[in-house]
């Protein structure tokens, strides 16, 4: 819990929106269209993987100060489509979740 709350406090704050979604959604595979649309307030331009790529890596400080790895998963599209597909875990939600309200 102490290396979630570490992760989460070292964010980026559009990062932690993208992130903040995922948990609100634990085991839902979500597209990068919809957490550039609902996370990050839209519109989606003309590249949404490119954009959300760029807030995700917003991340990286708290990846690596929590010696955790990144606490979601995401799949590359199939072929001749466009953009990853992005989810938490139940179980790792439920930690991030505790650590907000722990630190709340």
């Amino acid at each position: 819990m102490e290396r979630a709350a570490m992760f989460l406090a070292e964010l980026a704050p559009q990062a932690r929106g993208v992130f903040q979604y995922l948990l609100r959604n634990p085991g839902r595979w979500i597209h990068c269209t919809e957490l550039v649309d609902k996370a990050l307030g839209g519109p989606n331009e003309s590249d949404p993987a490119r954009r959300l790529a760029g807030v995700l890596s917003g991340m990286s400080k708290g990846h690596s100060n929590s010696e955790r790895r990144l606490p979601f998963y995401w799949w590359e599209a199939p072929e001749g489509s466009a953009g990853a597909t992005y989810a938490v875990r139940p179980s790792v939600a439920a930690v991030f979740l505790a650590a907000q309200l722990d630190a709340a």
